[in-house]
């Protein structure tokens, strides 16, 4: 992708004059235990029915690469690379980084650089025997000792108040022998609103062919009894209403619920313990048990009505999935281009980007950042497995790359195989009517 001289020139000043650095949480998965009763470690904490909703999900494993270690290790990686930028030396040593990826001959801006959780439970074992799963939670939880209510990730990520997030995970799921890379996308509002017209009588037939003709056609099918419609509309429910749908798509599932998610975290959007006690399970309300009386009432579904939303998850440089999946895309163009650059792979042995993973994701919609999540790699692939074993600073080096490129651009020589190098627009959401969008998600 060309840049013009002019460009160059303002996005240099930018960089200089940026009245704070940007903040970026590097978000690695999982972390803790998927231990039994999940009433007692599992996720997902309602505090009016006193328990957890779900169990932990404590990610893949095969053959000694573990999903969480691996994460969080990479990601601590990509942290110390953008650290770099906080001192003139560092600087220095990270614009040479840069110029191995495009052309970047001024002096880097700063970044500020977090990661969302600490090293996994077996380095934090002692420290959390009574309840392994403490730190590594998405959802906010009870202090086991004290029953103080705990920040989950999302509510740190969000104490943060960032401008990107990325979130870093694997899978063991068939992929290509060179390997594979996925973004994970969730719409917004917009899309999701087919499935209350379909309930509510619409012409199911047309809504069916509408979802179908999409971008987001390709369905994440998390329950084998579900085929991909019925998938949507059970990720719609939840949504919605926190129930799953039965596998007819049209009625409520009682005996699945993972609750009111906006409501598990610590944000400007989540209704009031008063509002929650009055409404819980009214009809006709914010808290209906069926899609079709369900009412979207509420800052959390003004928010996600609202146009920063359309921008995060719907149009944008991809065509759909808006401004995260353009990130997460990037992302897995710039670590694909670390490999080449680095003298591992060619563009013809270097990992594939796949089509994206799209469901109910809880990170990408429960924060206000631009959130990257992304599949970084397959353990079914041997050259996957490989570059995880032993080559875990490459892909924390594109993505401390990416990080950078995603705020402040990064003018590409070539752009077919690899990074398209235009910064996110950040400006809109910064200078949004009522101030800037990033930063409204505290209460």
């Amino acid at each position: 992708m060309k840049v013009s001289a002019t460009k160059t020139i303002l996005l240099c000043l930018l960089a200089a004059t940026h009245l704070h650095a940007y903040r970026v949480v590097f978000d690695p998965g999982h972390g803790g235990r998927d231990l039994i009763p999940y009433t007692l470690y599992g996720d997902k904490f309602d505090r009016r029915l006193g328990t957890y909703l779900d169990k932990f999900r404590e990610g893949a494993r095969h053959k000694g690469v573990w999903e969480f270690e691996v994460m969080y290790d990479i990601a601590a990686k990509a942290k110390a690379i953008l650290d770099l930028t906080q001192t003139p030396e560092g600087k220095e040593k990270f614009r040479k980084i840069l110029a191995k990826y495009g052309k970047s001959t001024e002096t880097p801006a700063s970044i500020d650089a977090y990661l969302s959780r600490p090293a996994g439970y077996i380095e934090n074992y002692f420290e959390n025997r009574d309840d392994t799963n403490a730190p590594f939670r998405l959802y906010d939880y009870p202090n086991q000792k004290t029953g103080a209510i705990e920040h989950g990730t999302i509510s740190r990520i969000n104490a943060l108040e960032p401008e990107l997030v990325i979130t870093l995970h694997l899978t063991h799921t068939e992929a290509p022998a060179v390997g594979g890379m996925a973004t994970v996308i969730t719409p917004s509002y917009k899309t999701y609103a087919l499935a209350q017209r379909y309930v509510k009588g619409g012409d199911r037939a047309a809504i069916r062919k509408k979802l179908a003709s999409s971008a987001w056609a390709r369905w994440f099918i998390s329950d084998e009894r579900y085929k991909t419609f019925p998938s949507f509309m059970a990720d719609a429910f939840i949504y919605y209403i926190g129930f799953w749908s039965k596998s007819d798509g049209v009625n409520t599932d009682y005996k699945r619920f993972r609750g009111y998610r906006h409501n598990l975290v610590d944000w400007a959007y989540a209704d009031s313990d008063a509002i929650v006690e009055s409404l819980y399970g009214q009809k006709g309300e914010r808290y209906a048990t069926t899609l079709a009386a369900f009412e979207p009432k509420g800052p959390f579904w003004e928010r996600e009505k609202a146009e920063p939303e359309i921008w995060r998850r719907e149009g944008g440089n991809e065509g759909f999935g808006g401004d995260n999946h353009y990130a997460g895309m990037e992302v897995l163009r710039y670590a694909r281009k670390a490999f080449v650059v680095n003298g591992f792979d060619s563009a013809a042995s270097a990992p594939k980007i796949l089509k994206p993973y799209i469901s109910t994701w809880a990170v990408p919609t429960y924060v206000n950042a631009v959130a990257a999540f992304v599949e970084l790699a397959h353990t079914t692939s041997k050259r996957d497995y490989l570059r995880m074993a032993k080559y875990r600073h490459i892909y924390a080096e594109g993505l401390a790359v990416a990080a950078y490129s995603l705020l402040y651009g990064l003018e590409q020589r070539s752009s077919k195989y690899f990074p398209k190098g235009a910064a996110l627009d950040l400006a809109r959401y910064e200078n949004l009517a009522g101030g800037n969008y990033f930063k409204r998600v505290k209460k």
